[in-house]
């Protein structure tokens, strides 16, 4: 067996110290300083009313990048429904593809990996690279990503987020309920382990205007997206916290065997930063003590079952010995081909942002892209008018009273809890809703009946030229 050759190295439950928190300022950034809210979407348009809601209290841009069961015509209903007509619905095609977003990193092949460590089935990287692009192209400089999960993100808490930059280049929220983890760190946490939360990509605003790097098509990209960020201590967490929408992580085992190549380069690297040391010290002999301490890691789990609730001891123990029988087939090498290539792709990305041409229009820059806005069905719905519409509703929780609101879950419900765990409040918060929806019928209303003619003054029809 190979002898452990550097003392302390180790997987960290907490990364807290490499993350800043700085005071962000007291009035918080104004409206205008956020240039877009970009949503990659991947579940049906109802789970976009809060990102609507959100970017219509911060007056900012919405751009949805639509895929799988997130239909653009479906989405276009719902911005009608709201009344909102400040965003750029994209429907990304299946197998899309195109040379700016061409990395080895995306080549599992190159590096011989066990294929329970390559499915894959998302394209969440792709659609996040496309918004950093678009951003780039557009002279968008603050952008904030939002995944479709994401909820109960207030108006202040964006906008103290988002304050943040300049001080650094990518600044966080905490999702800490339901928990932003891994299938491991969740069972580690399970089995009476400390796990803390980091800050991710589901909640992340970021600086386009300067050094970014890129989503690399491997689970935890956002981690490996803001590293460089969190060695040169220019990665932010603004100390607010989100909620993701409630998933059992321990449903099927393989998703702990698909995400555990990424989790052990994410956990590797960073515990390199918490010694003091950079990506390019990640060598072939360093994943050796790595491989060997995520190892032991897994072990302790498994140790730990009996800890856990009865009715999740099994489910455990399964999704964890499959995390275990995919890190056995890791190889070092592999570990260290991987991270020279990562660090390659990320110089290429550097060249070709620096070569991206500013464009005026939307229009022009996804025909750079080879993609176009999804074709509205339902403009007729919204009257010019109603572009300039303030705020009909303060950002807030979503309203889907189909499913339950995290923060409102008890510590010991956290994967029983069902539709029945919905307060009294979150009941209200869907009353409050009603305005938009009433205004979107108002809008239908009065297209029917007005003889005004159809100017386009005090609107603009994103996506279009």
């Amino acid at each position: 067996m190979t002898q452990h050759r550097l003392p302390g190295i180790r997987q960290y439950d907490t990364h807290g110290e490499l993350i800043g928190r700085g005071d962000p300022p007291a009035a918080p950034a104004p409206a205008r300083d956020l240039d877009a809210i970009i949503v990659p979407a991947s579940r049906p348009a109802a789970n976009l009313d809060h990102a609507v809601t959100l970017a219509r209290a911060a007056r900012s841009q919405l751009v949805v990048l639509c895929s799988r069961q997130a239909q653009a015509g479906a989405v276009h209903e719902l911005l009608a429904a709201r009344s909102f007509a400040q965003a750029i619905v994209i429907e990304l095609p299946s197998g899309y593809d195109h040379p700016l977003m061409e990395f080895a990193t995306s080549q599992s092949a190159r590096m011989d990996l066990p294929e329970a460590c390559t499915t894959r089935d998302t394209d969440l990287s792709m659609k996040r690279n496309v918004g950093l692009i678009l951003a780039r192209m557009l002279g968008w400089q603050r952008v904030f990503f939002m995944d479709d999960d994401i909820r109960d993100i207030h108006l202040p808490a964006l906008h103290a987020t988002v304050s943040m930059l300049g001080q650094y280049r990518s600044v966080g929220m905490r999702v800490t309920s339901f928990p932003d983890n891994s299938v491991v760190c969740h069972a580690h946490r399970e089995t009476g382990a400390f796990q803390d939360v980091s800050v991710s990509g589901s909640a992340l605003a970021v600086d386009c205007a300067g050094c970014i790097s890129f989503f690399p098509d491997i689970y935890n990209e956002d981690w490996l997206f803001f590293f460089h960020d969190a060695a040169e201590r220019k990665l932010g967490c603004s100390g607010l916290n989100a909620t993701q929408l409630r998933y059992d992580p321990f449903k099927d085992p393989q998703r702990a065997a698909g995400q555990e190549f990424g989790d052990l380069l994410a956990e590797g690297l960073y515990a390199l930063l918490h010694r003091g040391g950079d990506a390019w010290q990640a060598t072939r002999d360093y994943w050796v003590d790595f491989l060997n301490a995520r190892r032991r890691f897994l072990d302790a789990i498994i140790e730990r079952c009996g800890e856990a609730k009865e009715p999740l001891r099994q489910k455990i123990f399964d999704a964890v010995t499959a995390a275990q029988e995919c890190s056995a087939q890791i190889r070092p090498e592999q570990c260290a081909r991987y991270v020279e290539l990562w660090l390659q792709d990320r110089e290429r990305w550097q060249r070709r942002l620096k070569e991206t041409p500013h464009i005026s229009s939307i229009k022009g820059a996804l025909d750079q892209l080879g993609l176009a806005a999804a074709e509205d069905d339902c403009s007729q719905w919204l009257h010019p008018a109603h572009a300039d519409f303030p705020a009909v509703t303060p950002a807030g929780p979503a309203s889907l009273p189909s499913l339950v609101r995290l923060g409102e879950l008890s510590s010991g419900n956290t994967l029983a809890a069902g539709p029945s765990a919905v307060t009294a409040d979150a009941k209200a918060a869907s009353v409050g809703r009603l305005p938009a929806y009433v205004a979107g019928i108002c809008a239908l209303a009065m297209g029917a009946v007005t003889t005004w003619p159809q100017r386009r003054r005090g609107w603009r029809r994103w996506g279009r030229d």
